[in-house]
């Protein structure tokens, strides 16, 4: 076997390196594949916590004040989130402890199987930001 190898280098000797460039640059080409990938998919994650409002959702939870929300009206907005949550824009009468009552609107991402206790007509309890009204649901939606 030693021998075969040995005769086809001293015969075939000048394609060793082609063969080597074209190895390097398969390798190369492979990284910056992979490279990337892992960087379109960090963006996906981004995009994915921007569209669930997970940024806005965590601040508004962190410090806003309960408050109780009757679903007017929801709808499908036709976009799902890490492949299972649907996006639903939601309306809602917020009732906030000590407050005037008012309308306001949110997109979340919720889960099919709790899609029922968001229909129009249910209570959600909700949190508040004070001073700007934005409201975060307070209750499991997946």
């Amino acid at each position: 076997m030693l021998d075969l190898l040995a005769a086809w280098f001293t015969k075939y000797w000048y394609l060793i390196v082609p063969i080597a460039v074209i190895l390097l640059v398969s390798f190369g080409l492979v990284a910056l594949g992979m490279r990337f990938a892992s960087k379109v998919m960090d963006r996906q994650g981004e995009v994915i916590r921007r569209d669930m409002g997970a940024d806005l959702a965590e601040r508004v939870l962190r410090t806003g004040q309960p408050a109780v929300g009757m679903v007017l009206e929801s709808h499908d907005t036709g976009r799902r989130a890490a492949y299972f949550y649907i996006l639903v824009w939601l309306k809602f009468q917020v009732q906030p402890e000590g407050g005037l009552p008012y309308e306001a609107e949110l997109v979340a991402p919720i889960s099919p199987v709790k899609i029922a206790d968001f229909a129009p007509g249910r209570s959600v309890k909700l949190r508040v930001d004070p001073v700007s009204h934005e409201i975060a649901i307070d209750q499991p939606m997946r």
